[in-house]
C-alpha cells in the first residue's frame, strides 16, 4: 500500500533551501563575493540595479573553473571545500556547504561565464529557475562572472517581502563593506545604477578603514595581542569617532564577519568613561582562533558563530582593548569629571591623547570610585526616564491645562545650570527641560509644514560623508532642505552646506547634518518610525538649543510660550518629560 510521505522534487527542495540562504538581494551579494574571495581574486567588481532586485553582477579575476566544475557547482551540496563531516571543524574558506548557488539559481535567472588558467576557452552557462538551459564555450578572461537577474520572479510571495530599493541597496552596501574590511589586500569596486560608488585599492587594513568610512588614520588605534586562546588584531576608534548608533562596529572571526552582542559588549565596556552617554565606539576587530574551537555552521548566513571558550575570549578581548586605550588616553582631571557628571552629560569631558606625563595616564583596570548623586542629577534622571501613560497621569495630574494666547501667563523665569528653566505657569511652579522644549517646538513646526527660515552662510562648508551616509543623504536631500537647510552634492563623496536654519546660524552645520543622519538611522531603521517622522524628530533634536546655552529672560519667555501652544507639550515623542510640576510633595522627596 502506497504511503503518504514522498520525496520532494529537486526544484522544490532548492526553493525551500533558498528561503534560508537567500533572504534578500544582499544575501546573493554576500555569497557571490565570498566565492570570489575563496577563488583567490585580487580584484572584485560588484554591479547592482534597483537594489539588486533586477540585476546583480559580480566579476572576479580568480582561479576560475573548467567546463566540468562550471556545471557541477550548480548542483545542491556540490562543493570543493569539504569532503567529510570532520572538515566542518577545520574550515579555512568562507563558503563550504554547496547550497548557495543552487538556491540562488532556483529563484532567479542566472548567467555565468568562467575560465581557468589552463584552458584556452571559457564556459558560459544559463539557468532559469533552477533549470540549465545553455552550456557552451565562450571567449572570456580568467576568472568568473555571475549575473543574477529578476530575483524571486518565480516566487511572487517572497518578492513582496522585499523593502524599498534604498533599503535593499543599503543592505547590499553593508555586505560589501564587511567583505572589503575583511580582505583589505583585495581591490573592490561597487557600481549602483552604472554609477561608481566605491573604488578600493588593495592595501593595509588601516588605509581600507579610512577609505571606507572617511575617517582620519590618526583616529584609529592599533589593538593587537596574541594569546594561546585567541589572536586579536584590528583598530578601535578614538572617542571622537563614537556615534549614537551601533552601525560602525565590525567584529570578525577567522576572516568572517560575525554578529555577537556579547563580544561587542566586551569592546564597548572597555572604554569605560571615555565615551559620551548613549554613544557607541567605532571598531574593526579580528579574532583568530583555531578552526576546531569555533563552530560557524550554526546558522545559514554564517553570521552567528559559537566559540568553544567564549567566556575567556570575552575577558581577553576586553582586557586588550582596555590596555590599548589606557596607553593612548590620559585620565580626566577631577574638575573635568565632576563637571561632566554634575551636568548629567559627558559633553564637557573630552579625553585627550596621552601627554608626556606618565603619572596621569588613564588606567581602565582601576575600579571607579563610588559617587553619590546630587539632587539635580536625580531630577535629571527623572526627566530622562521614559514614562508610560499611568506614570504621566501621576506626574501631570495637576499640571496646567494647555493654555490659549489669552490665558498664557509666564512670569518669574530663571535658568538653572544652563539646562533647565524654572517658572510659574498660571500660578504653578514648573521645571522645563530647555533642549526638549525647543525640540518639541521645532518638531511640531515641521509637522505643520510651517516655513522654516534659512540663513545663508558667508563661507559655505563642505563635509565628507561615508558611502552609506552619502547614499542616505541623496535619498533624503529634498526633505532635509525643506527643514531650513540649503545643501547639495559636492564632488564624489562630499556635500556642500550653503545655508542653515536660523536656529543653527552659528552652529557647526557639518556636525549637525551628520548627527541628523545618525539619528534618522536609529529612528527609522531600529525604532522603525515613519520615514518622514523619523527625519523630523532627528532634525528637531539636533537643531534645538543644547544644555549649557545661557538664555535671556525674553528668550526663555518666548520659548515657554511656543511650547505651551504645542499640541503635545508635557512629553516628547519618546515619552520623556519636557515639563514637570514641582509640587510640595515632589520637592520634599528630593531632600529626604
Amino acid at each position: 500500500m502506497a504511503g503518504i510521505i514522498q520525496l520532494l522534487p529537486e526544484s522544490t527542495a532548492n526553493q525551500i533551501a533558498a528561503g534560508e540562504v537567500v533572504q534578500r538581494p544582499a544575501s546573493v551579494v554576500k555569497e557571490l563575493l565570498e566565492n570570489a574571495v575563496d577563488a583567490g581574486s585580487t580584484l572584485i567588481k560588484l554591479y547592482i540595479k534597483n537594489g539588486g532586485c533586477t540585476h546583480i553582477q559580480v566579476d572576479d579575476n580568480g582561479c576560475g573553473m573548467n567546463a566540468f566544475d562550471a556545471r557541477m557547482c550548480w548542483e545542491r551540496h556540490a562543493t570543493s571545500k569539504i569532503t567529510k563531516a570532520d572538515d566542518l571543524y577545520n574550515l579555512s574558506t568562507l563558503g563550504f556547504r554547496g547550497e548557495a548557488l543552487a538556491s540562488i539559481a532556483s529563484v532567479s535567472e542566472v548567467e555565468m561565464k568562467t575560465k581557468s588558467a589552463d584552458e584556452s576557452v571559457g564556459t558560459r552557462i544559463v539557468i532559469n529557475a533552477g533549470v540549465v538551459e545553455t552550456q557552451e564555450n565562450t571567449a572570456t578572461t580568467q576568472g568568473t562572472s555571475f549575473t543574477i537577474k529578476n530575483l524571486f520572479y518565480n516566487i511572487p510571495a517572497r518578492k513582496n517581502f522585499l523593502k524599498s530599493i534604498s533599503v535593499e541597496t543599503k543592505h547590499i552596501f553593508e555586505e560589501y563593506q564587511r567583505i572589503a574590511l575583511a580582505y583589505p589586500a583585495i581591490g573592490f569596486e561597487f557600481y549602483n545604477q552604472d554609477k561608481n560608488l566605491s573604488k578600493l585599492r588593495g592595501g593595509s587594513l588601516k588605509h581600507r578603514i579610512a577609505d571606507l568610512f572617511r575617517v582620519k588614520e590618526d583616529e584609529l588605534i592599533d589593538a593587537s595581542e596574541q594569546t594561546e586562546i585567541v589572536g586579536i588584531t584590528g583598530y578601535v576608534g578614538s572617542p571622537k569617532l563614537a556615534k549614537r548608533t551601533r552601525g560602525n562596529q565590525y567584529l570578525f572571526a577567522n576572516g568572517r564577519f560575525i554578529k555577537d552582542a556579547y563580544l561587542n559588549h566586551a569592546i564597548s565596556s572597555a572604554y569605560g568613561g571615555l565615551l559620551e552617554d548613549k554613544t557607541y565606539p567605532f571598531f574593526v576587530v579580528f579574532l583568530d582562533v583555531e578552526p576546531s574551537k569555533i563552530d560557524v555552521n550554526i546558522h545559514p548566513t554564517k553570521h552567528e558563530v559559537k566559540f568553544e571558550d567564549g567566556r575567556h575570549v570575552y575577558t581577553l578581548l576586553q582586557s586588550v582593548i582596555k590596555k590599548t586605550l589606557g596607553v593612548h588616553f590620559v585620565m580626566p582631571t577631577p574638575t573635568q569629571l565632576n563637571n561632566a557628571l554634575s551636568n548629567g552629560q559627558s559633553q564637557n569631558y573630552n579625553p585627550t591623547l596621552k601627554t608626556t606625563n606618565p603619572d596621569i595616564r588613564f588606567n581602565p583596570f582601576d575600579a571607579p570610585k563610588q559617587r553619590t548623586s546630587t539632587e539635580w542629577e536625580k531630577l535629571d534622571e527623572l526627566l530622562n526616564t521614559p514614562v508610560n501613560q499611568v506614570q504621566q497621569q501621576q506626574i501631570f495630574e495637576n499640571s496646567p491645562t494647555p493654555p490659549t494666547e489669552r490665558t498664557t501667563n509666564v512670569t518669574d523665569v530663571f535658568q538653572v545650570e544652563g539646562a533647565f528653566i524654572i517658572t510659574h505657569l498660571d500660578g504653578e511652579l514648573c521645571l522645563v527641560n530647555q533642549h526638549r522644549a525647543h525640540a518639541q517646538v521645532l518638531y511640531e513646526r515641521y509637522e505643520a509644514n510651517q516655513h522654516v527660515s534659512s540663513q545663508q552662510l558667508l563661507f559655505p562648508r563642505t563635509v565628507e560623508l561615508s558611502k552609506a551616509d552619502l547614499t542616505l543623504y541623496l535619498e533624503m536631500k529634498d526633505e532635509i532642505n525643506a527643514l531650513g537647510f540649503d545643501t547639495s552634492e559636492f564632488g564624489k563623496d562630499a556635500i556642500i552646506i550653503n545655508g542653515l536654519p536660523s536656529e543653527l546660524s552659528k552652529a557647526d552645520g557639518a556636525d549637525v547634518i551628520v548627527k541628523i543622519l545618525d539619528d534618522f538611522k536609529t529612528n527609522y531603521q531600529d525604532i522603525k518610525l515613519d520615514k518622514r517622522d523619523a527625519l523630523k524628530q532627528a532634525a528637531a533634536k539636533n537643531a534645538a538649543i543644547k544644555a549649557g546655552k545661557v538664555l535671556g529672560k525674553e528668550e526663555m519667555i518666548q520659548l515657554l510660550s511656543d511650547l505651551l501652544h504645542c499640541k503635545q507639550y508635557t512629553t516628547n515623542q519618546a515619552g520623556k518629560a519636557i515639563i514637570v510640576k514641582l509640587t510640595n510633595s515632589s520637592l520634599e522627596r528630593f531632600f529626604q
